[in-house]
């Protein structure tokens, strides 16, 4: 069982993060989704349309501060021990230790962090959308913000386990490794589909967005019903297409709050009541207690722990943001006034922080997992090495909840957070093929593949009619052309192919592993594919 979420971090471009100015009124009239003007929709749109971007640093803080905590759950919860017959033995950290379901519904954040994520997703499809872009341009950006880090990680990664396993590590350890490094890719199969389908999940909210909500909801209440009629267990995944679709929706209903006042005695009640209906279904034994296991397979719990979070952002939004902008608030203040006020520090400390985050969050939550792999792995070879001491394989590895473990826990944290920062700044840094190259090397392969189709249609051509080749052949490469251009070239049918192939990539990595060396190929021809398709979704000029 693993939590893992991250909503992927720009690193330069700001063009999907969410802005304060970019909403639109959830009664307006919804733009069409191919991107033209309606002239309905100018005023709307027009008002919408920010005039002075900037990012929202609260939203950014909190993504930021989920990423640490699933990097803190991760290494905690990661652990191994020295077996009877001296072999290591990777193994899973406090899941029975007592009051760790209680605790689960604190950390559990992944409901908060998809709420972030519809907020993010609306924002940015509605400015695109101002700007007269469509799906296509939209989700080409977006794609590679997140198949390139991971095409990265699994490419090195793959590597890696590769030459470990000539170095004579056993096959067993390898495959443990491999699963453990792709498990957090979850995530981001999840997000990449979410992505795709904003444009639409946008219309539907904004067409009715309580028609939409209801829908969602009640798909969800279904599924968790047939789970528990049936006992089949299997039925709850089926709410991987309802359940963090409907959290989106919500981030959307958030955007639009935004806009308004906090009405604090409504988002009281609203919260109040959904940790109410959330106790009451775990106490009747309908939810497990353990938030964990309401996580996979997806359940109604985590709508309902998404809405306890998001009143909560909405609760505390104003303020944090105060604190994180106090900086830009003194402006008018004099240079050296400015530089003493302690307001004013902390805004410019937080500040890096988060451009950090910004940065290279994307990375740390990919490799993190990589590093706390890589320091068990060495923990260990140093246990079996001095295991002859007695009690000295004790203290490398102790014993899971015992007093020395919890004493070491401070350091191990602090060790894997550092090197996962710096392998983080050294993996965004690693030089990957720019999408004006993928786009040519994309339409090469689309000249060769016409190529190919007009000869096999011209030969077609000549055997089939007694007319002279030289007159069948234009009109038969124009043709063959012309058919793959309609099919294949299609914006939007390119546009699923690349999702579905960047799916995919992450599927393998995520299902199979990427050991042995041929699933780290499969997995990156994948991803490379993916970026390859959507790098020709050239933004409509």
């Amino acid at each position: 069982m693993t939590l893992a979420l991250n909503d992927p971090l720009p690193s330069d471009d700001h063009d999907d993060v969410p802005l304060l100015a970019a909403r639109i009124a959830p009664n307006s009239a919804p733009a069409p989704l191919h991107g033209h003007a309606n002239p309905r929709n100018d005023k709307v749109e027009r008002r919408s349309s920010p005039t002075k971007p900037h990012r929202d640093r609260a939203i950014d803080l909190l993504r930021f501060g989920c990423l640490v905590v699933v990097v803190i759950l991760h290494s905690m919860m990661s652990a191994a021990v020295v077996g009877p017959d001296g072999a290591v033995e990777p193994t899973v950290a406090l899941s029975d230790t007592p009051g760790f379901a209680a605790a689960s519904w604190f950390f559990q954040i992944m409901p908060l962090f998809f709420i972030i994520g519809g907020y993010a997703g609306i924002t940015g499809w509605r400015r695109a959308r101002a700007r007269g872009g469509t799906w296509t341009d939209y989700l080409r950006a977006r794609l590679r913000r997140l198949a390139v880090p991971v095409a990265v990680l699994i490419g090195l990664a793959g590597i890696g386990l590769s030459v470990a396993g000539e170095l004579g590590v056993s096959a067993d350890l390898l495959g443990e490794a491999s699963l453990r490094i792709g498990q957090p890719l979850w995530f981001l199969a999840v997000y990449v589909g979410l992505t795709a389908v904003v444009p639409i999940a946008v219309h539907f909210h904004e067409t009715g967005p309580r028609r939409s909500l209801a829908a969602l909801s009640g798909a969800v209440i279904v599924v968790d019903g047939l789970v528990a009629v049936t006992g089949m267990t299997g039925l709850g995944y089926l709410n991987f297409l309802f359940v963090w679709p409907l959290v989106q929706q919500l981030g959307f209903f958030y955007a639009d709050a935004l806009d308004r006042p906090v009405r604090r005695p409504i988002t009281w009640f609203v919260l109040v009541a959904a940790l109410l209906s959330l106790v009451g279904l775990v106490a009747t034994g309908v939810y497990s207690p353990n938030m964990l296991v309401n996580l996979n397979p997806p359940t109604g719990a985590l709508v309902l722990l998404g809405v306890v979070q998001m009143c909560g952002l909405r609760l505390g939004h104003a303020r944090l943001s105060r604190m994180l902008n106090a900086a830009d608030e003194n402006t008018t203040t004099s240079t050296g006034e400015a530089a003493l006020d302690p307001r004013v520090l902390r805004a410019q400390i937080w500040g890096r922080l988060i451009a950090w985050g910004n940065r290279y969050g994307m990375h740390v939550y990919l490799w993190h997992m990589s590093i706390v792999i890589i320091l068990i792995g060495g923990l260990g070879t140093l246990a079996q090495a001095v295991s002859l001491v007695p009690g000295a394989s004790g203290l490398v590895l102790p014993e899971i909840g015992s007093s020395w473990w919890w004493a070491t826990r401070l350091p191990w944290l602090i060790v894997v957070m550092v090197l996962s920062g710096l392998v983080a700044m050294a993996a965004e840094r690693i030089p990957f093929p720019s999408e004006q190259r993928l786009a040519a090397v994309g339409r090469t392969i689309a000249a060769i593949v016409r190529e190919m189709r007009g000869r096999e249609m011209r030969g077609q051509g000549s055997a089939a009619s007694h007319v002279d080749a030289d007159d069948v052949a234009p009109a038969v490469s124009r043709a063959g052309a012309d058919d793959v251009t309609s099919t294949l070239g299609h914006p939007r049918l390119r546009a699923a192919i690349a999702v579905g192939a960047a799916t995919a990539g992450i599927a393998v990595a995520l299902l199979v592993g990427i050991a042995p060396l041929i699933w780290t190929f499969v997995a990156f021809s994948l991803l490379i594919a993916s970026l390859t398709i959507s790098a020709g979704l050239t933004p409509r000029r």
